[in-house]
């Protein structure tokens, strides 16, 4: 489990530009990414994790969706200005938005697998009859029960 490694400094050390000061509009807008881009990975995957505490590779993770959203807060997918025009690839993640590969990692190191239970019950009336092996199920007016 990591301890560290989840601030401006590392983001920026990220993005090849230096960190801006503390208190400033940029870092504050660093830093609630990191924090956001952090919950929204937590939530999906282990509830024990901590921005303190958690596997390294959610660290790295967490980085790269906080720069997601910090060079795209507004989650722009096409831009304009006079005649240059940049779009982004279709598919490609924006702001907080998880990708299916960052999910299944996600999931994979926290534990769990792609199988899940669903919880299913279905109400019998038994008439007093008995149902279940090795006695034949009742049949009612709508088919077998």
């Amino acid at each position: 489990m990591s301890t560290a490694g989840l601030t401006v400094d590392a983001l920026f050390a990220r993005l090849g530009r230096p960190a801006p000061e503390p208190g400033t509009p940029d870092w504050a807008r660093a830093s609630a990414a990191i924090e956001d881009a952090f919950w929204v990975i937590a939530a999906q995957g282990h509830r024990a994790w901590s921005p303190e505490r958690h596997p390294p590779v959610i660290r790295t993770l967490a980085l790269a969706v906080a720069d997601r959203r910090f060079r795209n807060p507004e989650s722009y997918v096409q831009e304009q200005a006079g005649e240059v025009s940049y779009r982004m690839a279709d598919g490609s993640p924006v702001g907080l938005a998880l990708t299916r590969g960052e999910v299944a990692l996600i999931e994979r190191v926290a534990g769990r697998s792609g199988l899940r239970s669903v919880q299913a019950r279905r109400e019998v009336a038994s008439r007093g009859l008995r149902t279940g092996y090795p006695f034949p199920d009742p049949v009612d007016s709508w088919g077998p029960v």
